[in-house]
């Protein structure tokens, strides 16, 4: 396995360690290569000391970690340094981690990655199933990395050569969203569309699991007030400000409350504007660890997921989906294209467009008005949603699957 990303770092970072166990389960011998854990505040975590190598083994698992430059900011000299330091000391430093194995999978962000992986699995000569996570340029492109000009046009180029040699390259292609797969044939219509397989990602399930057994009794108070939660990053794209204009559709309604929990770029903006329009239905808190996440989606009625409108966006599934599913919680989804459709899938969500803020307010002011019974069996009908479709045992047993059907041709 080749990630940047790995234990003990939480959210989207986890995923890797997920399957990794999951593989080990199911009598696999597994090799990690992946760097020192720095995500998300982009500081090295308590614990570790960053060396040239350093490696760790049990029965049938062992851990390489190789060193990188510890940065998660909106800096794009910075983000582009923690990307390329880890790819240069996992081509460096990282061989004897993925030597004499019969494939590889890879958590195929950032692009970077691409420069160990096709050194180590010699150009594709050993089979390797890339797991497509994020749309490169399209990320960097979005997310504001990098703009127009004669530069911007460069490297957008080269990344997309970059891309286009390890989709060619690969024994598998996993896509994390349906749609996903049709963008990738229309930009490389050389592929075979067999290649392609979708996979999407599960959750970390020992940490989220069915928020009744958290949930603590309601004070007489509490009974009477409903409270949707958005927790995770507030940044450009999650489309927040939407969820401010739904709130103040809502101050006529006193019992509806909306928390946000976390932190990001957008938040001081987010808070001004709630002041600006004098918001008493909302409050903001603090990034919380990952160890209280699953009892803070237990205190609420609801949880929020929410993207902006973008027709990028479209082709994402925001990894919360996963984590609020597998907590058996109901949601209200803000939100259009793969992430939406995956969530009328699981008939444990209400939906509105991103951008109608008007479409919020209506879809949480329907969720508020149902009975706890009527909720509890959206997010019953979610939890086995994500057991049959997306759990981690299923990702796991796709991801050999594909690669064993691949190889034996």
């Amino acid at each position: 396995m080749l990630t940047q990303w790995f234990d003990p770092e939480p959210g989207p970072a986890a995923i890797p360690g997920v399957l990794a166990r999951e593989f080990v389960k199911a009598g696999h011998e597994v090799s990690v290569l992946t760097g020192f854990p720095n995500y998300p505040e982009g500081k090295l975590h308590d614990g570790y000391r960053q060396r040239p190598r350093a490696v760790t083994r049990d029965q049938q698992s062992s851990l390489t970690r190789v060193p990188l430059y510890p940065n998660h900011n909106s800096s794009t000299i910075g983000r582009v340094a923690n990307y390329m330091s880890f790819a240069a000391s996992a081509a460096i430093f990282g061989r004897s981690a993925l030597k004499d194995v019969d494939a590889v999978w890879v958590f195929n962000s950032p692009i970077s990655v691409s420069w160990p992986l096709l050194a180590h699995t010699r150009n594709g000569r050993v089979p390797y199933f890339l797991h497509v996570q994020d749309l490169w340029p399209d990320s960097l492109l979005e997310s504001g990395m990098f703009t127009g000009g004669a530069l911007g046009k460069a490297i957008t180029a080269g990344i997309r050569r970059v891309v286009r040699a390890t989709e060619d390259r690969s024994t598998v292609i996993g896509v994390i969203s349906p749609s996903v797969r049709d963008l990738i044939l229309s930009r490389n219509p050389g592929l075979s569309p067999s290649k392609i397989v979708y996979v999407p990602n599960p959750t970390d399930e020992a940490l989220f699991t069915p928020a009744a057994a958290l949930r603590k009794p309601k004070t007489s108070e509490r009974e009477e007030r409903f409270e949707l939660l958005y927790l995770g990053a507030m940044g450009n794209v999650q489309g927040l400000e939407t969820v401010l204009r739904a709130a103040q559709i809502l101050l006529s309604e006193p019992r509806i409350r909306i928390s946000f929990v976390g932190d990001g770029i957008a938040r001081e903006r987010l808070q001004r504007e709630a002041r600006e329009l004098r918001l008493t239905n909302v409050s903001f808190h603090s990034r919380i660890g990952k160890d209280a996440v699953p009892e803070a989606i237990a205190s609420a009625d609801a949880n929020l997921v929410s993207l902006s409108a973008s027709e990028f966006l479209r082709y994402t599934t925001p990894s919360k989906i996963a984590s609020l599913l597998a907590s058996e919680v109901p949601i209200v989804g803000h939100i259009a294209g793969d992430g939406a459709e995956l969530l009328r899938a699981s008939g444990s969500a209400l939906i509105a467009n991103p951008g109608d803020a008007d479409g919020l307010a209506d879809a949480i002011r329907v969720m508020a008005k149902k009975s706890n019974d009527e909720r509890q069996l959206m997010a019953s009908s979610g939890l086995r949603y994500y057991q049959e479709n997306l759990s981690a045992s299923v990702a796991a047993a796709k991801v050999v699957e594909a690669l064993k059907g691949s190889t034996n041709d």
